[in-house]
């Protein structure tokens, strides 16, 4: 095959896993359709701009350095998975109807669990920092409620093994808590 376009889309196929090749189906319930919509949050074409949009606020508020703490998690995180995905090149879930395309990369570990915990953990440990109490903690469960909902919802659609989503969300949670105590520790300029 060539380099064309449909000659790169051909040879990712063939090297993809069988299962990827296969059409997916129409949602069947409510519940189909609810983590259909919720995937979505731990996709990199949503993270990525609202994470950059996001960012803004802590420094309209003179925290520069902080708000790019849950960019850099999610930058450093996405890598560390899809690094991880061609190192342990672990094939898709084997199903026979699905209900979205099967993703074209390796299943090893989640990449949108380990994103969405990457993300808004971060936003989390950083709210937990900055917030009273009750808003941190409304913050905090959030986040915690959207990271599970994520990885459940690959578990749910059948692209991923439930493995997969456990590694992918404790890969996120531990980049997101190193990225914040290596902020933590740096010297702060006085103001």
């Amino acid at each position: 095959m060539d380099g064309t376009v449909s000659g790169l889309a051909y040879r990712a196929a063939v090297s993809a896993p069988a299962s990827a090749q296969l059409p997916p189906m129409e949602p069947h319930t409510l519940v189909d359709s609810f983590f259909l919509a919720v995937t979505w949050l731990g996709s990199l074409r949503v993270l990525l701009p609202s994470a950059l949009a996001v960012a803004a606020l802590p420094v309209a508020a003179g925290r520069r350095y902080e708000s790019l703490l849950p960019v850099a998690s999610l930058g450093l995180t996405a890598v560390l998975v899809h690094a991880l995905k061609l190192l342990v090149r672990r094939p898709r879930p084997q199903v026979d109807q699905l209900l979205v395309p099967m993703p074209l990369d390796w299943s090893f570990p989640s990449a949108h669990t380990a994103q969405a915990a990457a993300l808004f953990l971060a936003a989390a440990l950083i709210a937990r920092r900055r917030l009273p109490t009750g808003p941190a903690v409304a913050t905090i469960t959030v986040a915690l409620c959207i990271v599970v909902l994520v990885g459940w919802s690959r578990v749910h659609l059948q692209v991923h093994y439930l493995s997969d989503v456990l590694a992918g969300g404790l890969i996120g949670a531990l980049v997101a808590l190193g990225v914040v105590i290596a902020h933590g520790r740096r010297p702060h300029p006085t103001p």
